[in-house]
């Protein structure tokens, strides 16, 4: 990435997501409530790619993920071949979802994060010996409905700086 094209800006925008992944809520909210946590990092990951195919590839995907399992203590590799699995899929079609309305980005949204979360769960699952839990399909309906917001806050900087 080049910073004088706003690469900067990328990373920085990942950065602030792997840190919203990690950060706590506070001891006096409800436990329920870590359940509705967005999947932060795939969120921007797929706007930048959406945006910028030709910047955000596998390899930077794979990168990212690992970075994440190390931030997150989960297995090394999964967060890698999630991310990259949904960037080829994204970089694959984005032309297509550049197209799409509002409605139907989020729709696609929804599914990938879901996948990315079952096989997650999956993982980690037979990792140490846990159930697969409903929180999976709360996370993927919260990333859906901040998709929108997410989405006009990072075209709105990209087209600010001047990303390309």
């Amino acid at each position: 990435m080049n910073p004088a094209r706003g690469g900067w800006v990328v990373l920085s925008s990942l950065l602030l997501a792997m840190l919203l992944a990690v950060a706590h809520l506070p001891e006096s909210w409800p436990n329920w409530i870590g359940w509705l946590r967005p999947n932060w990092i795939l969120l921007v990951l797929f706007f930048w790619v959406m945006e910028l195919p030709e910047r955000i590839g596998l390899i930077a995907a794979w990168v990212i993920g690992l970075l994440v399992d190390a931030l997150l203590g989960e297995p090394l590799g999964l967060n890698g071949i999630l991310f990259a699995s949904v960037t080829f899929i994204t970089w694959r079609f984005f032309e297509r979802l550049r197209m799409y309305s509002g409605v139907q980005q989020c729709g696609v949204l929804f599914m990938l994060v879901l996948s990315a979360e079952v096989v997650r769960a999956l993982v980690i699952g037979l990792d140490s010996n846990r159930e697969l839990v409903w929180p999976v399909l709360a996370t993927a309906l919260v990333s859906t409905l901040l998709w929108p917001p997410i989405y006009l806050i990072l075209l709105r900087i990209k087209t600010a700086v001047r990303v390309e």
